[in-house]
């Protein structure tokens, strides 16, 4: 075991010390003890504060980097056993900020750059790896990847793989995020990350000018039984009437292209549904 020169003063039990409250209430806090007689129990408080520390300062040294912390005066030794000590201890990142910050002063951007790396807060990482944020450009930066569905390594990207374990990004491209329903029942019937088509509407005969009151089977202002719900993006058409005063526009069931084409149903009305957005690009944070 290394050897630990610094020792704590004056801590055996009714050992000559101020109380900590009488301590603390001295004048000579602020001003250092002045000319004429000191009481030994304030200069033993003092002593046994400042030694301490020196003494817990000292052991982790030694327990850390091995080494013996001599009382010899060598301050060099001291610190090059104290940096071996903090990265023994896994601080090594927080040697270098603090000597970024030392170096602010001179280095100016690159040094703040450093220091923020060093904390590992640069780059944004102070957000967890996996969260998919919309970024306003094209290209990601460095230590972003794109919301692709693109296949990723474990070995280069770890802590990513812990969200992914398919190894394979979610892809967001031209798509919404919904928030997951889990167990709320609004949604239900969904997993994380599954996808989900355009919604459905109810089929209904509307009230239109100029067109007959019933189109097969439908009544103005209820709901067109021929068919239980319809896609947003294909509503099929309204069939015209005999131009009487009120009449109805039926949406009927949804047809694909290919049925259109063959003649199921005539003069179709396509109507596509979307909300105001934005195009972003949407990116993940990878480590």
């Amino acid at each position: 075991m290394a050897t630990n020169n610094f020792k704590p003063f004056a801590t055996a039990s009714g050992a000559n010390v101020v109380s900590q409250s009488d301590y603390e209430q001295l004048q000579s806090l602020a001003t250092g003890f002045q000319s004429g007689k000191a009481s030994s129990a304030q200069i033993n408080k003092a002593l046994r504060q400042s030694t301490t520390m020196a003494a817990v300062l000292a052991q982790f040294i030694a327990d850390k980097s091995g080494k013996d912390v001599l009382d010899d005066g060598t301050v060099a030794t001291l610190v090059t056993n104290l940096l071996a000590a903090l990265k023994a201890n896994n601080a090594e990142g927080f040697l270098q900020t603090a000597n970024s910050f030392l170096e602010i002063k001179n280095a100016g951007p690159a040094a703040v750059a450093a220091a923020l790396a060093n904390l590992g807060l640069g780059e944004g990482s102070a957000i967890p790896v996996g969260v998919p944020i919309p970024w306003p450009t094209a290209t990601p930066p460095s230590g972003w990847l794109k919301c692709n569905g693109a296949l990723f390594n474990a070995t280069s990207y770890p802590e990513l793989a812990k969200v992914y374990p398919a190894l394979k990004l979610i892809d967001l491209r031209g798509e919404f995020i919904r928030g997951w329903d889990d167990g709320r029942d609004v949604d239900s019937g969904r997993g994380l990350g599954t996808n989900q088509d355009a919604t459905s509407i109810r089929t209904a005969a509307l009230d239109y000018p100029g067109i007959d009151s019933t189109i097969d089977g439908a009544t103005i202002g209820t709901a067109y039984s021929q068919a239980d719900s319809v896609s947003l993006t294909q509503p099929t058409d309204a069939k015209a009437g005999n131009n009487t005063a009120l009449g109805s526009i039926l949406f009927d069931n949804c047809m694909t292209a290919t049925q259109l084409q063959a003649g199921q149903k005539n003069g179709a009305i396509w109507v596509k549904f979307r909300p105001r957005n934005i195009a972003l690009n949407y990116i993940v944070r990878a480590a």
